[in-house]
């Protein structure tokens, strides 16, 4: 089909070419991975039947942009095929008519799972105190914007 696996490593074919290595890499070796609710990543099955689902439904977004994932919400995440960026798609807009709608968060695959991972630690740490004090609060946003400037006020969940 689109992509095929060797030896565990899924090879890039013409379609794929210009897809960011760091995610190929996960694709191939990982599968479907729940960060936190709001980042759920597909692996290799789920991300194949989404973008052939794209493909013949939105051809001209998937030209643009290729499906990573999803939310526990049905929004879903995607790569931008031209930046490689990570795009969000907010499924309350409806369907998929132009890609000026995705909001580009400005960061590529690999920052996107540090965010992720950084987002887990804030879940994990809202489970056991419930809140954070204005001092963790800020700390946190920093944290963030360490990884992308701005990027917390991209995100598009708030949590405070």
């Amino acid at each position: 089909m689109l992509i095929k696996f060797e030896m565990n490593e899924i090879k890039k074919s013409i379609s794929l070419r210009y897809l960011d290595d760091n995610y190929l890499s996960f694709l191939g070796k990982f599968r479907e991975l729940e960060i936190t609710p709001d980042i759920i990543i597909f692996g290799y099955e789920t991300a194949l039947k989404e973008n052939q689902h794209l493909h013949e439904n939105y051809y001209e977004i998937s030209e643009k942009a290729w499906v990573i994932g999803r939310t526990g919400q049905d929004d879903e995440w995607f790569l931008d095929k031209s930046k490689n960026n990570i795009l969000f798609y907010d499924h309350n807009q409806g369907e998929y008519f132009n890609i000026n709608r995705f909001l580009d968060m400005k960061i590529n695959f690999e920052n996107f799972l540090k965010m992720a991972f950084v987002y887990q630690k804030l879940e994990e740490e809202l489970d056991i105190h419930e809140e954070l004090n204005e001092v963790e609060q800020d700390q946190f946003k920093k944290l963030v914007n360490s990884i992308n400037e701005g990027l917390y006020e991209r995100y598009p969940f708030k949590y405070f």
